[in-house]
């Protein structure tokens, strides 16, 4: 396996998973006096950027490899489950109890087993540690691995292409291999552009883990945004944030909502909590060409039929 990331390892991952993965469109919005070039990953099979990472270390598995094991409170789940189905793999899925049905029914559609655990992120990562160890699985990894930050590095790659040159650029944080794999394209490609991670109030690992200088942990998220309730930034990927990402700005669950309630009302675009959160920071502070990772649009019915009778945020447009 490869064990750096750069902008080779992000260039050989976007050709090894171009006929898995839809190339989503770059939407072009003009908000005030910033120009913000949207990039929809809800678009994907899955519903979100997952998939990307999950093709970019799958197509690399060894050719006797028969099954996988996955962590996941959703979109990684569903993305592994779809590129085993894809590949002809047997996928084991770890899941928390508070995984949102949406996910947790789409994840078994696209043939997974499921194993339920408790809702500590921790903890399904050790249970699926352990499904590896026992029944000869091959991990793949949330985040924390150079094939999947190359992979999830292809969003950012593609919104270069479409949109050249940009100001800023914001994407959401988790364990951070979005960012980390979007980062190293900035970086390379566009080294005038400010990055900015996006997180929780309720979930600032990685900020605090900035301020520390090293990896700490936090209590147990409870933010909306369940694709984002890590407790704790990966090893490889925090060297990645900590060398290359200006700034970590917090959002609130209302402004998550608020930014859903936005992209449905002026883009007629469903986004889930986590994949809002990068829009959420852009619309409070944007100006000039802002690049904004929109992360993933899987949002049961009830969330979403809350944000559709919320009242509008006003309109800088």
């Amino acid at each position: 396996m490869i064990n750096t990331l750069d902008i080779g390892t992000v260039r050989a991952a976007a050709d090894r998973i171009a006929g898995h993965v839809v190339r989503t469109p770059t939407l072009r919005v003009r908000f005030g006096d910033a120009e913000l070039l949207l990039k929809p990953e809800g678009l994907q099979p899955t519903g979100a950027f997952k998939l990307r990472g999950a093709f970019s270390l799958m197509t690399r598995l060894p050719a006797d490899t028969t099954g996988v094991v996955a962590h996941s409170s959703g979109n990684h789940g569903q993305a592994v489950a779809y590129a085993a189905a894809t590949l002809g793999l047997r996928a084991v899925i770890v899941m928390p109890s508070d995984a949102p049905d949406l996910k947790l029914r789409r994840t078994r559609a696209w043939g997974a087993e499921v194993v339920m655990v408790g809702p500590d992120s921790d903890e399904r990562a050790a249970r699926a540690d352990e499904l590896a160890g026992e029944q000869g699985l091959v991990p793949v990894p949330p985040y924390d691995h150079p094939l999947i930050a190359a992979g999830q590095g292809t969003a950012a790659l593609e919104l270069l292409e479409d949109a050249g040159s940009l100001d800023r650029f914001y994407a959401p944080v988790s364990g951070g291999g979005l960012m980390a794999g979007c980062a190293t394209v900035m970086h390379t490609l566009c080294p005038n552009a400010e990055i900015v991670g996006v997180e929780p109030a309720d979930g600032d690992d990685t900020l605090r883990s900035l301020a520390a200088g090293e990896r700490v942990s936090v209590p147990p998220p409870k933010t909306l945004a369940d694709g984002l309730r890590v407790r704790r930034p990966g090893a490889l990927t925090f060297e990645v944030i900590r060398r290359r990402v200006a700034r970590i700005e917090l959002t609130t669950d209302d402004e998550l909502l608020d930014a859903m309630a936005w992209a449905l009302d002026e883009l007629r675009l469903v986004l889930e909590p986590s994949g809002a959160a990068s829009l959420a920071v852009a619309l409070r502070e944007a100006r000039g060409r802002c690049g904004v990772l929109l992360s993933g649009g899987n949002v049961g019915p009830d969330l979403l039929a809350l944000v559709a009778r919320r009242p509008r945020p006003q309109r800088n447009t």
